[in-house]
């Protein structure tokens, strides 16, 4: 990850209130559970990210991207800010045989915070992404790096709870419903 562009990126978003979080592996460095995050991922509520591609259309070059199956996702845009790939996700969307799960991630009370040379960086919940790497194809790792750390620092049954509420894959289901039982010891 660059963090001069995560520093860009971040000073950008925060000054203009737009509702985001870091995602993918940039999140899980933060937590410690990668050494070498990929990219940037970015999730924007989605009534931010028209604005959200506005401001960083500003800090680099841009291709708005058609999500490929199993993705639907409605707003998927790709930047290269600082020579850092930047994906921007609003309303994430994965399809699968029993549906269509979406996140329209927004910042809550709950939102871990971290500080980056002294810049704000919300983190979306390890729970969202536990989720979103059993939905996707060849993640499964990375989905269980997730379930290990929840098993330790315990669970946002809410976040959990949410995706429940959703059209899941029965191993899919079965699996939070582990990682919520697990969690309570």
């Amino acid at each position: 990850m660059n963090k001069e562009a995560l520093l860009r990126i971040a000073d950008m978003l925060n000054r203009n209130a737009v509702d985001w979080g870091l995602g993918g592996s940039s999140m899980l460095w933060f937590h410690g559970l990668v050494d070498r995050p990929n990219d940037i991922d970015l999730l924007v509520a989605e009534h931010d990210a028209l604005r959200a591609h506005e401001l960083l259309s500003r800090l680099g070059t841009h291709e708005a991207v058609k999500p490929k199956e199993p993705f639907c996702t409605k707003h998927f845009t790709q930047y290269t800010i600082l020579g850092t790939e930047v994906d921007v996700i609003g309303l994430f969307g994965i399809r699968h045989a029993e549906g269509v799960y979406r996140l329209d991630w927004r910042r809550d009370e709950s939102t871990r915070v971290e500080l980056l040379e002294g810049v704000s960086i919300p983190l979306t919940p390890l729970e969202d992404w536990f989720v979103l790497y059993l939905l996707m194809s060849g993640r499964g790792g990375k989905a269980d790096l997730i379930e290990a750390c929840l098993k330790r620092q315990g669970v946002r049954r809410d976040r959990l709870e949410a995706a429940l509420r959703q059209p899941l894959p029965t191993e899919v289901r079965a699996r939070v419903l582990a990682a919520m039982a697990a969690a309570e010891g």
